[in-house]
């Protein structure tokens, strides 16, 4: 269904100059929609799937190479869990490092063990939001290789906002994450 989809959007986006072109794409776990439009007219096309849609538009840039999707889109019949920001911290709450690489893999293990927990894939995250103390690029690069190792073929939409500071000091990682779990037949 991507790829038609794809291959649609292409194909009017041909046709439509972009500054007139009104991409939207949402979901509200009741029902998938896709509108495509200008201010002329409106085509509009549903479908039900099981599975959770990440999609990154031809008109938008690819995301995928920086380690995010732009659009995750639930499925109607499903779990939706919201595990809360996990940093770098052992089992007694204490920071594993007062550096930021050792604290960052710490917060994607934890974050591995939430999804455990509750019986999620790191396949079912469709969100995250990051948090980075001071961040800087080169920050990107371990961050990078982590999300590769969780996510390698479909990485989940994700916003990184950087911050002068977190809720523990010495804490410099943290992520947050929306998991859809799709109910079984």
């Amino acid at each position: 269904m991507t790829e038609r989809l794809t291959h649609a959007v292409n194909s009017l986006r041909t046709k439509l100059s972009r500054r007139n072109t009104l991409l939207w794409l949402g979901g509200s776990g009741l029902g998938t929609g896709f509108v495509l439009g200008t201010q002329k007219g409106v085509m509009a096309t549903s479908q039900q799937k099981k599975d959770v849609q990440l999609v990154n538009p031809p008109t938008l840039y690819d995301a995928t190479r920086n380690g995010y999707s732009h659009i995750a889109v639930t499925p109607a019949k499903s779990r939706t869990v919201y595990i809360s920001g996990q940093f770098g911290s052992d089992l007694q709450g204490n920071l594993v490092s007062p550096e930021f690489e050792p604290q960052l893999i710490r917060a994607f293990q934890n974050l591995r063990f939430a999804l455990d927990a509750v019986g999620a894939k790191p396949s079912d995250v469709v969100k995250t939001t990051v948090l980075i103390v001071d961040h800087t690029q080169d920050k990107l690069i371990p961050l990078g290789r982590q999300i590769q190792n969780l996510w390698p073929f479909r990485p989940p939409a994700n916003t990184l906002i950087p911050v002068p500071r977190l809720a523990l000091d010495g804490m410099l990682f943290e992520i947050d994450a929306y998991a859809v779990i799709p109910e079984k037949d």
